[in-house]
């Protein structure tokens, strides 16, 4: 039985952590400078945190959930 609370899937949870990586990786790399660094780093701290607990405010507010159930 999934909680339901949880509403991002699999592979969103992949994308959200590659895009935490992504953006970590540029900002370590020197791309990422100034104010977008911040933004950038809100936006990975962000994904990673709801790429690992599973469930995602926004997707709530709007009604989304990218979660597969199972029927038992």
């Amino acid at each position: 039985m999934i909680p339901n609370n949880l509403n991002v899937g699999f592979i969103d949870r992949l994308v959200r952590g590659l895009l935490a990586i992504d953006l970590l990786a540029l900002w370590l790399a020197g791309f990422l400078i100034g104010p977008p660094v911040t933004l950038a780093l809100l936006i990975a701290t962000y994904a990673a945190i709801t790429g690992v607990l599973g469930s995602c405010f926004i997707y709530s507010l709007l009604g989304i959930n990218t979660r597969q159930r199972t029927e038992p």
